[in-house]
């Protein structure tokens, strides 16, 4: 008796998997050939270009996703060169991995746009003559709406995947402020992993792009895996689908071949398997579910990708101070100061330095702390305390670690290192407090008051250490990132933590635990 064929949907899905899989296996026989090709092409090009090859890679890292280059070079190649080429001693490793983060990023920027501007009025255009097209669009829509953060984000890695990622998310609804965290984010992972891929193994070129392949031929194979698995769970949610299937399962346990392997998984499912899922599963789903970038809002990709930047430019200005006594950006700040310099200037930076004292931002950031309590909301109270102190100690710490002197005409004297600026890093905690107060606003020209009000005292009080000149330009600029990054961190913990006191913890009864449908309620998103 010849077997019924599959429905076209699913034999469709089922060679759309296929076809995946394939390009990912292509993927992987190319990338390593490639790679042998251009192995030899590495001497060349670092006594060819030099410092050039910055702007070389920074392009090609760029148009990737900006003209789709990467379906025929796959931008992983161009990275890994640059990470060789720091190996060698020709780039800069640190200088590396910011060009190439902000490469990506406006070449992705760039993707989007034309994603936004032509897949759009395309599918308007000429809808109506392609009918199937149109649900398809429709469909890419609603994706990206429920789960583009995490698209972008996985999509970085896959190779085949990266050079349309940007276009498709123009195409569909998703909004470019949304885009923007995630995109950033993911860039600076990818930029880092793979230039120190380089960078690290510069001696074995052949063995890094074959195994960047293999890699990426993994992920891709575990991203199907994962997809297939969520789309069987969905199925068995429905009763009527959990029966079929084991009514399945046991046809296929009384095959002759199959059947002296039936008894041993049966016991291993119900006595070891199944009462382990049955206590882990749900709170593992619930948690996975939290901690996931994009779960808790856009706010937590924000946090995340503002602290990454902001650790990108500490340590790039440590490295850069381990070589040269002034950062480019430091000596013009200090001679524009002494250019403007006039005594009642001069008597109003001290003001605003003293705003920014540590004594006097302690009262206001107690101040602010009081207030979220008393409208009780303390969770944010504690971490804004908490960031406050722990900018202040890491500020204690770097200044030990590089010992910069400051500058030697300084107006006003002042005690200690320079780098990084203390006044620069605890003022975020203005900008700190500028969004929780908005965040509580009921009007928006409020909110966004409140916001700039904080961000203009940071910048007010930064840059009157420069025209003190009690502080480099430098030191400014890292102050600001170290309380940056700090703030942020401790932000994208009070949304995770204030997230789960408000849901509750998970709990696991017998009762629940006899009942699915009353577990998927208790664990569902809320």
């Amino acid at each position: 008796m010849m077997k019924p064929p599959l429905p076209k949907g699913r034999a469709r899905k089922v060679l759309t998997v296929v076809l995946v899989l394939a390009l990912l296996a292509g993927f992987t026989v190319l990338l390593p050939k490639l790679g042998d090709a251009l192995e030899e092409a590495i001497k060349t090009l670092a006594d060819s270009l030099g410092k050039w090859a910055y702007l070389l890679i920074g392009l090609l890292a760029m148009a990737e996703t900006a003209a789709a280059l990467g379906l025929v070079a796959p931008g992983e190649v161009a990275v890994i060169i640059g990470g060789v080429l720091a190996g060698e001693g020709t780039l800069s490793i640190e200088l590396l991995i910011g060009i190439v983060w902000v490469s990506a990023v406006i070449g992705d920027s760039i993707g989007f746009l034309l994603g936004h501007r032509l897949g759009r009025s395309f599918v308007d255009r000429h809808g109506r003559r392609f009918p199937t097209a149109r649900r398809h669009f429709a469909r890419v829509e609603r994706f990206f709406e429920d789960h583009g953060g995490k698209s972008i984000l996985i999509g970085r890695w896959i190779g085949i995947v990266r050079p349309l990622m940007p276009f498709t998310a123009g195409t569909s609804s998703m909004p470019y402020r949304r885009f923007v965290p995630y995109d950033v984010l993911g860039a600076g992972i990818w930029a880092t992993a793979f230039c120190l891929l380089g960078y690290v193994f510069w001696r074995n070129f052949s063995d890094i792009t074959r195994l960047a392949g293999l890699g990426a031929f993994a992920l891709g194979v575990i991203i199907v895996a994962i997809v297939l698995s969520v789309r069987a769970v969905r199925q068995l949610r429905d009763p009527a689908q959990r029966a079929r299937w084991r009514a399945w399962i046991e046809r296929q346990a009384e095959r002759p071949l199959l059947r002296p392997f039936a008894i041993p998984i049966r016991w291993l499912w119900r006595v070891v398997l199944r009462p382990i899922w049955v206590v882990t599963g749900p709170p593992l789903r619930f948690f996975v579910r939290r901690l996931t970038p994009g779960e808790l809002g856009i706010e937590l990709t924000t946090l995340l990708a503002i602290a990454g930047v902001c650790a990108y430019v500490i340590f790039l200005q440590i490295d850069l101070l381990d070589t040269d006594a002034l950062i480019a950006g430091d000596s013009t700040a200090l001679q524009i100061s002494q250019d403007v310099q006039s005594g009642a200037q001069t008597v109003l930076a001290r003001i605003v330095g003293l705003a920014g004292s540590f004594g006097v931002v302690t009262l206001v950031v107690a101040g602010a702390a009081g207030f979220l309590i008393g409208r009780r909301r303390n969770v944010e109270a504690i971490m804004l305390v908490s960031a406050f102190v722990a900018t202040e100690i890491a500020v204690q710490i770097m200044k030990a670690a590089v010992e910069r002197p400051r500058p030697a005409d300084e107006v006003v004297h002042a005690g200690g290192y320079s780098y990084p600026s203390g006044h620069a890093a605890i003022s975020i905690g203005f900008i700190a407090i500028g969004v929780l107060v908005a965040r509580g606003a009921d009007r928006a020209g409020a909110r966004i008051a409140w916001v700039l009000a904080g961000v203009a005292a940071a910048l007010l009080i930064g840059s009157s250490r420069v025209y003190l000149r009690v502080h480099y330009l430098s030191d400014v600029i890292g102050g600001w990132a170290l309380g940056l990054a700090v703030f942020s961190l401790f932000g994208a913990v009070a949304l995770v933590v204030d997230y789960l006191v408000r849901v509750g913890p998970p709990e696991t009864t017998p009762t629940d635990a006899a009942t699915p449908a009353s577990r998927d309620a208790q664990f569902s998103d809320r």
